[in-house]
């Protein structure tokens, strides 16, 4: 609903996700917000397209994932209310 943080994610916070993933960086994030459409598509567009974006079900998943592929730089998609600062 209009309370979820996914629901009013903006299409900017997207694109700069997929910028990223598309730039050869491991995106990471909760499986809800793949398929949250940017301006030009979704994180699931740019997966298809095969660009590295994966599920986890924590941001300690993220860690651990980074922490494996050292030579990767990894970053976790955090959704939330909190404007970035």
């Amino acid at each position: 609903g209009p309370g979820c943080p996914v629901c009013i994610l903006p299409a900017s916070e997207v694109d700069a996700a997929i910028q990223l993933a598309k730039k050869g960086v491991v995106v990471t994030c909760f499986g809800d917000v793949l398929r949250v459409p940017g301006s030009q598509g979704s994180l699931l567009d740019v997966k298809a397209d095969g660009a590295d974006v994966r599920i986890v079900y924590s941001t300690s998943d993220a860690v651990t994932m980074a922490q494996k592929e050292s030579g990767k730089e990894v970053m976790f998609f955090a959704v939330g209310f909190e404007p970035p600062r």
